[in-house]
């Protein structure tokens, strides 16, 4: 079995890759899992970690962290591995790669150090996995789903080019198991697919890169986004209800 996982964030264009993947033969990648795998490779760090601890090497069995020196960290990252196949991703028995694509990578979601440890975790315990590093301009992605609700330009800019960032320089430590591709090289562009599926080895089908290129999806169109709409209906109300506040606050002050 092969693995190979889609790492970026919301309005990306990712699922329009995901459905190019899925049309591979052999291919089961699955879709967001709200960032199971980050907490895992949490788990296998912390637990490290925690074994580096001044008090973890006693034997005494009334030292306060009795016993943490005794789990194995490589087969406990082994066998969360092993159940994430099992219960998560649960390839078909014809499956040759499996993975999953997911988002929640950016700042406010995900620390560095949860982000590193998300990234050792999928390469050290999937045995030679690959990533698939997804970009988009930021000001594009702004202008997209409930980011477009966001009044706060500023943070939507540090948030996207700070996970640029990051995976840039995963790609860069990966080498050839990583592959940084951005929204833009393949927008309405069948041939930006190319290099993609030649890097995957896989065969370059014409008539497969123009159907996934003419079959937009309907979660990128903004009439279909009613996440950006509620977000902005709590906004208003919230406003709203502040208005009130003040006015009330206001009479009572005049009556006194």
């Amino acid at each position: 079995m092969q693995y190979l996982f889609v790492v970026t964030y919301g309005r990306s264009g990712s699922t329009v890759l995901l459905n190019l993947l899925n049309r591979l033969e052999g291919y089961c990648i699955r879709g967001e899992n709200n960032g199971i795998a980050n907490h895992l490779g949490m788990s296998v760090s912390v637990l490290a970690e925690a074994q580096e601890h001044p008090h973890a090497k006693s034997h005494n069995p009334d030292a306060p962290w009795f016993g943490i020196n005794d789990p194995k960290v490589d087969s406990w990252g082994q066998k969360l591995a092993g159940a994430f196949v099992e219960e998560i991703l649960r390839p078909d028995p014809d499956t040759r790669v499996t993975g999953f694509k997911e988002i929640r990578f950016t700042a406010h979601e995900t620390s560095l150090a949860e982000y590193e440890s998300s990234i050792a975790f999928l390469t050290q315990y999937f045995p030679g996995a690959r990533i698939i590093f997804n970009t988009r301009d930021w000001r594009e992605v702004a202008e997209s789903g409930w980011w477009r609700y966001e009044s706060n330009m500023k943070r939507i800019r540090d948030l996207i080019e700070d996970a640029d960032r990051r995976f840039e320089a995963s790609a860069k430590a990966l080498g050839e198991r990583a592959f940084l591709i951005d929204y833009a090289d393949y927008k309405g562009k069948p041939d930006g697919f190319r290099p993609l599926l030649e890097w995957l080895g896989e065969e370059v089908d014409e008539a497969l890169l123009a159907s996934v290129s003419q079959n937009w999806l309907v979660h990128l169109q903004k009439s279909h986004d009613d996440r950006g709409k509620f977000l902005r209906l709590k906004r208003a109300l919230s406003k709203r209800f502040a208005e009130r506040a003040i006015k009330k606050s206001g009479e009572t002050s005049m009556l006194s």
